[in-house]
């Protein structure tokens, strides 16, 4: 099956001097490399997480794909369309079947503008002059399951719940093949968590659209995602199905975000793997396996060998960079409370 998005070796940097410095101090690379030699693809009513600590380029990969950020090199292709060749006003047909909603959902929407001309907004710039903008404007609300009196506010007479769901009403406006949600849940209550994951869902099952999702929250990911992507100072260092990832992760980095995950019951046992050391800077990167630094397994050749990508023998879509792979090592699934809208979020209709 064709993937509907294709990202092949992207690479993104950026400049952390001017010219004119870099050349008074002798600096001869003045950028950072976000995002360096990152490949994954999505299909068509598939669900793809990004996971990782802050600063390790997730949000800059979704940046990149929707044209916020431009890309040193790689390819992006959207369902065969290769868009790093395209100007903007190229691009602009593929755009449209995408969207992406933001990490500060109140932030993301202009203070200046109603629900109305937000929800709307997507109509005005693709130049959609036919449609009913106010029939467009209650239809969204309907969908994401908010009144249609809504229509006349503010983003700051919104609650996070709410802003949250204005922000997917609005990526839903064009009806996209590929929804870009970061940090969909960040900031909620957990039971506003559940009913925005819950839409997720439901729309996904109902408009057959892919959804890229950025989390730190591995409950999310486990409860609503096909596969996962870890990522390490803007590299895939494991790549693989969400199941197989949480039952047998193969680089201790995973390992140990695994079992930091929250457990909420206070009889647990818990297996904590504490990381030493802080996160390298991304203009100073260790030399070889850039974990080295903060692994507990690393020896010699971590420190002076960059590892190569490896496969499972097990499940050869599930890959992963690191020169002593855990064997089988098993992570105890947490039981949480978004345990209870594993049920919502396959029977909710």
């Amino acid at each position: 099956m064709s993937a509907l998005l294709r990202v092949q070796d992207l690479c993104v940097r950026f400049r952390t001097m001017g010219s004119l410095k870099a050349l008074a101090t002798g600096t001869k690379a003045p950028f950072i490399d976000a995002v360096c030699g990152v490949s994954f693809e999505i299909h068509k009513g598939e669900t793809l997480a990004f996971v990782g600590e802050s600063g390790s380029g997730k949000s800059t990969i979704a940046r990149t794909i929707i044209g916020l950020q431009r890309a040193v090199s790689g390819s992006i292709s959207f369902d065969g369309q290769e868009l790093t060749e395209l100007s903007a006003a190229e691009r602009k047909p593929c755009l449209r079947r995408m969207a992406m909603t933001f990490q500060d959902p109140i932030g993301s929407l202009s203070p200046r503008l109603t629900v109305r001309s937000l929800l709307t907004e997507p109509f005005r710039i693709h130049g959609l002059k036919d449609r009913d903008a106010g029939a467009e404007a209650t239809r969204l609300l309907r969908t994401v399951g908010l009144p249609a009196d809504f229509v006349g506010r503010y983003p700051h007479q919104l609650s996070g719940g709410q802003a949250r769901r204005v922000s997917v009403a609005r990526a839903l406006a064009l009806n996209p093949d590929l929804i870009i949600a970061d940090e969909p849940t960040a900031g909620l209550d957990v039971s506003v968590q559940g009913e925005v994951l819950n839409l997720l869902a439901r729309l996904q099952d109902e408009l057959g659209m892919a959804i890229l999702i950025i989390t730190h929250n591995l409950n999310v990911v486990r409860h609503m995602t096909d596969r996962m992507a870890i990522m390490y100072l803007g590299r895939f260092i494991e790549v693989g199905s969400t199941e197989r990832i949480f039952e047998h992760p193969r680089h201790p980095y995973t390992q140990a975000l695994l079992a930091a995950n929250p457990e909420p019951d206070p009889d647990a046992v818990l297996n904590r793997i504490e990381l030493k050391g802080e996160v390298p800077s991304l203009m100073r990167r260790p030399s070889g396996c850039e974990f080295h630094t903060r692994c507990r397994y690393a020896q010699d050749i971590c420190s002076r060998v960059f590892p190569q990508s490896s496969v499972s023998r097990e499940d050869l879509e599930h890959s992963f960079r690191c020169h002593f792979p855990l064997e089988h090592i098993p992570v105890e699934k947490p039981h949480t409370p978004m345990d209870r809208c594993e049920v919502n979020l396959k029977q909710r209709d």
